[in-house]
């Protein structure tokens, strides 16, 4: 029997397909080579062959894991494209999805545009991917998650234009343990599924538009985070306290979000945080610290701009690391840890507005290279440390609005790298020592509102841009040299001599010069006028000549300009008629002729009162006489206000018995040809207020009730009975207090309502000369002519006087009558002795101090003490 013979072509039809497969396998190895060069030169076309890829190019294609910005694995196979920082621009080419083996993605900080490259998809191997900082934008890919390689460990999509919402599918990524999605525009809430991310390391979340919610309670399943990043996200609710289960965690910065309630204490036993950032919030409670503190790497604290209380933690100060520790704008109270000016480390200390007592740590900057220290607006105490630039790099301290007292340190006047120095509102004394003035990169220095003393040199830094100095006790001459200042505000001082005549070439860059309430004299520089970049000047209340430069006119940006109450004289530039100039104070100098007629608006009502030899031809502006009358009336009643010549003062009186008020009708009996009886007399507000009538009143004007002749008019008595009158609480008191507000009226020019914040014009009045106020200031300025100016002010001083606080305080009507009476027949005499003739002048009273008493003395005058309380002088 023959043998069965083999099924050879069978056999060799089964191998057939193996064999044909064969002769493909050696081109297989080299095929992705040249693919992938392909690849890579097709990226390089789609993004306009940048400069920076000249060195891909086809000649050299077999190289091309040598080429820059490729990475290949040891098979030969493109892994990895870092383009960041590469200037690139233009689509994301799709070209980069033919590259299989990619695992690492790196385009970041150029300027691709687009939607979310989809073509990643076929990058089956991806790792890691980072697009962030380009101009990519859209709604993120619903798919997004299911589609990108289930390897992904790394998606960084910052600072891109990405909005909608956050894909649900992310939560898929199971490897993803660095997730960036801050900058955007994303919307909607924060997706519960990502707390499914339990491998996730960094969550950033930072500067997007979410709707109002809270951190999804699934995230306390994050336990692996080190750095969670969601400022700006529009967070709610408390600061969750599954934050403390966060073991790894060293960044938690949840700052500028609307969160509440208190700081849970378990945060402060994380062993590896180092930057607690939560500021501005609306954070609650004493920042408290127990004895489980562990948090001993923080390097930064920042829990400022909440409304924090309690006091600063003593354990912040063992915290050797610590770089930052920011609290201000709190409710912090009691006393800086001395232990915190022995911090080595302690870079910045911002602690302002808070409440904060006691003083600073007197080793402050001594065991570090402090930099910085804000602590200004709290109730700070005591000395400036002196070893603050011990460190060799303190730049920087504001400590304005405290009680620091003593003198300005040495150390501090010369440390060589001092850049800020803002001491303004505190109780320093002694002189400025004289390095401070020329610190070499000192910018800006405040030192306004102390009672600082000695002079400052001709030159000062030349770094420095701003200098406030006013309200202090600095004397000498004014420098007349540093180039880089741009404002300078010296009020209040007293600096004398003359403006220096190179101030404008010495501080070409000034924008604001304030030289007011010093002791300056001579003639405003002409040279002043080549601050080109001057806005702001004020220079009253000097002692300042001459006539006004007309090249004031030709400064092109200046908008106010006040130089009041001065000795100036001559006529008013023209030149000064421009439109730019806001506002403009004349006041109170001896300037003569005519009031330029750009000057007819009521922007510029009260610029020129008290000058007596102005003239107008204009209606406005107003305390100035017009042309065409200032002959006739300088030859009747000169020195003599027009308000004042035409008033009627009115003022009630409980002097009769139980329903009679006595009313002082100061009635104008000018010489001057006769009008209409309407014309020559008003009523008070308060005499309306009181329901007298016109015509009531001018019944009562005879010669029955003749009280007296003034040098201002007749003195009537009116008796009224109107119900309205009547109050059962009137006595000499309360009617001496409504005369004193009559007085005020008269004085400032103000309805006795017209007090602002103080409610009153008799508080107003009153605060205003306790504070120290210049009477003159609070004075109307049409009756403030030359020769009663003494008088004006002792009429003031009787307003406040007669509307004290406390009843038993005031003067009787009686005795303040009697004053009024004697002193205005002293006023006539003096008007005669001026001007050889009698005239009308106002009922004022020429001052004369003498001691409290409850009779007026024999003399007409009354003064006040200027630093005694109104209730202790008369």
């Amino acid at each position: 029997m023959e043998a069965p013979r083999p099924c050879l072509p069978g056999l060799l039809l089964a191998l057939l397909p193996c064999c044909c497969l064969l002769p493909r396998a050696a081109p297989q190895s080299s095929q992705p080579a040249a693919d992938e060069a392909q690849l890579l030169l097709q990226i390089k076309r789609a993004w306009g062959d940048p400069p920076v890829l000249a060195g891909w190019n086809a000649s050299s294609a077999g190289a091309r894991c040598a080429w820059p910005y490729v990475g290949c694995n040891t098979a030969g196979s493109v892994t990895k494209l870092t383009l960041a920082d590469a200037n690139v621009s233009g689509p994301f080419p799709d070209a980069v999805g033919g590259l299989a083996g990619l695992t690492h993605l790196d385009v970041s900080n150029n300027s691709i545009t687009g939607v979310f490259p989809t073509t990643l998809y076929r990058c089956a191997s991806l790792r890691y991917i980072d697009l962030s900082e380009n101009y990519f934008g859209g709604e993120l890919p619903a798919n997004i998650g299911n589609r990108l390689a289930a390897t992904l460990t790394t998606l960084v999509l910052s600072g891109n234009e990405f909005n909608g919402t956050i894909p649900r599918s992310l939560s898929s990524l199971l490897n993803l343990r660095h997730l960036e999605l801050d900058n955007n525009r994303l919307v909607g809430t924060v997706p519960a599924g990502l707390g499914a991310l339990t491998r996730l390391q960094t969550l950033w979340l930072a500067s997007n538009p979410f709707v109002p919610g809270e951190l999804p309670a699934s995230f306390k399943n994050l336990t692996s985070l080190v750095s969670l990043w969601a400022a700006q996200s529009n967070l709610v609710g408390d600061l969750p306290s599954y934050l403390a289960d966060m073991q790894e965690l060293e960044v938690l910065d949840i700052s500028e979000n609307s969160l509440i309630g208190s700081i849970p204490l378990g945060v402060w036993s994380l062993k590896k945080l180092q930057k607690m950032t939560v500021f501005r919030n609306k954070l609650t409670g004493d920042m408290v610290v127990d004895d489980g503190f562990a948090a001993k790497s923080l390097t930064i604290i920042d829990v400022s701009e909440n409304n924090l209380s309690g006091v600063i933690p003593e354990v912040f100060g063992h915290l050797q690391n610590l770089r930052q520790l920011h609290l201000f704008s709190n409710n912090f109270s009691g006393e800086i840890p001395a232990s915190i000016g022995r911090l080595p480390s302690l870079w910045t200390l911002r602690l302002y507005s808070n409440m904060i007592t006691g003083t600073l740590p007197l080793e402050l900057g001594k065991h570090s290279s402090l930099g910085y220290v804000e602590v200004d607006d709290n109730e700070l105490t005591g000395a400036i440390p002196e070893g603050l630039c011990a460190g060799g790099q303190f730049h920087y301290l504001t400590a304005e609005h405290n009680h620091l007292n003593g003198s300005i340190p040495a150390g501090l006047a010369n440390c060589a790298t001092l850049v800020t120095l803002d001491l303004d509102n505190n109780q320093l004394t002694g002189d400025v020592p004289e390095a401070l003035w020329t610190a070499t990169q000192l910018e800006f220095l405040a030192l306004q509102s102390n009672r600082l003393t000695g002079s400052l040199p001709a030159s000062m830094s030349a770094d420095l841009t701003t200098l406030h100095i006013g309200n202090n006790q600095f004397g000498g001459n004014i420098p007349a040299s540093a180039v880089m200042l741009q404002v300078f505000t010296a009020e209040n001082n007293q600096f004398s001599g003359a403006i220096p005549a190179s101030l404008g070439d010495g501080m070409p860059l000034l924008q604001t010069l304030n030289l007011s309430g010093n002791q300056l004299s001579g003639a405003i520089p002409k040279s002043v006028a080549s601050l080109r970049q001057l806005t702001f000047m004020d220079m009253s209340r000097n002692q300042l000549s001459g006539a006004i430069p007309a090249e004031l006119g030709a400064m092109p940006v200046l908008s106010v300009l006040d130089i009041s109450s001065n000795d100036l004289s001559g006529a008013i530039p023209p030149e000064l008629v421009k439109p730019n100039l806001n506002a403009l104070n004349l006041s109170s100098n001896h300037l003569s002729g005519q009031v330029p007629i750009g000057f007819a608006t009521g922007a510029y009502d009260n610029s020129f009162r008290d000058n007596p030899g102005l003239c107008t031809e204009a209606p406005v502006p107003a305390g100035v006489r017009s042309c065409a009358a200032a002959g006739s009336q300088d030859s009747s009643s000169r020195g003599v206000s027009h308000a004042l010549r035409t008033g009627l003062l009115v003022a009630g009186g409980a002097l009769l018995a139980a329903a009679a008020f006595a009313l002082l009708l100061v009635r104008d009996i000018k010489k001057r040809p006769r009008v209409a009886v309407r014309d020559e007399w008003k009523i008070t507000p308060f005499v309306q207020d009181l329901g007298f009538g016109e015509a009531s009143i001018l019944r009562e004007l005879t010669e029955e009730n003749l009280i007296g002749r003034g040098g201002s008019g007749h003195v009537y008595r009116v008796t009224y009975t109107n119900q309205r009158a009547y109050t059962n609480k009137v006595n000499e008191k309360v009617d001496v207090y409504s005369f004193g507000v009559v007085l005020l009226e008269l004085t400032t020019g103000k309805e006795a309502s017209a007090g602002g914040e103080h409610g009153c014009l008799a508080e107003w009045a009153r605060h205003h000369y306790q504070s120290g106020g210049s009477i003159p200031d609070a004075t109307d300025k049409s009756i403030g002519y030359a020769g009663y100016s003494e008088e004006i002010q002792v009429v003031f001083r009787l307003g406040v006087l007669c509307t004290t606080d406390m009843p038993s305080s005031r003067p009787i009507m009686k005795d303040v009558l009697q004053i009024l009476l004697n002193c205005s027949e002293q006023t006539r005499q003096k008007s005669k002795m001026e001007n050889g003739q009698e005239y009308e002048a106002a009922p004022l009273l020429l001052p004369q101090r003498r001691s409290r008493r409850k009779q007026p003395s024999n003399g007409t005058g009354i003064d006040m003490e200027e630093n005694s309380d109104f209730d202790s002088t008369v």
